[in-house]
């Protein structure tokens, strides 16, 4: 992987980091989070096309103001949003296919958008068809039965639990996606070695 795409991708982590954490950190370390997200994205943006740069200004902004109206489920949807802009700019072929990252993105939205005061279904909806995309777009690609097999099955049922709107079977469901994008992560990575 060249340089930019690696600090790219190094810089989507604190973004990643930040969504995970935003309902459960404590204020002191939300803010250090937040530190460190802008202080990843200082360090790349000169390298982001000038509209993905504006993007993630834009994000850090949504960020700052939902931290002061202790908003913790915009706090991570304009983290996760932050995330996507940074994994959609790599640019080449990656050991890691975009796509991984990208249903990583998908599974961390669908999170956060459950556990806004209320709910918001239609967005996750919304992303949940982003993550079906994103798999139909690299499902050939995998050729291990049990991790394809898995993740047709969390979408499945994710879908199914949207269509009810069962909150309960769609974190089961969607935290069951993420564990799977560590698989392919993994996968991928031992595929090029390989």
């Amino acid at each position: 992987m060249d340089t930019a795409n690696h600090k790219l991708l190094a810089a989507a982590e604190p973004f990643e980091n930040l969504t995970e954490s935003s309902f459960s950190a404590g204020s002191d370390e939300l803010s250090q989070l937040i530190a460190t997200a802008r202080s990843s994205a200082k360090h790349v943006m000169s390298q982001l096309p000038p509209a993905a740069a504006q993007d993630l200004q834009v994000r850090l902004d949504e960020i700052g103001k939902a931290q002061n109206a202790d908003k913790r489920a915009d706090v991570a949807l304009a983290a996760v949003e932050g995330y996507r802009t940074l994994v959609s700019n790599v640019q080449g072929r990656t050991i890691v296919p975009q796509q991984v990252s990208l249903l990583d993105y998908a599974g961390f939205r669908i999170q956060a958008d459950l556990k806004a005061s209320p709910a918001r279904w239609t967005d996750i909806a919304s992303a949940l068809g982003f993550a079906k995309q994103r798999w139909g777009e690299i499902s050939d690609q995998v050729h291990t039965k049990k991790v394809a097999a898995d993740m047709q099955t969390a979408l499945s049922d994710m879908t199914s639990a949207v269509s009810s709107q069962d909150s309960k079977m769609l974190q089961q469901a969607s935290t069951r996606e993420l564990d799977l994008v560590d698989e392919l992560e993994n996968y991928f990575t031992k595929s090029a070695a390989s």
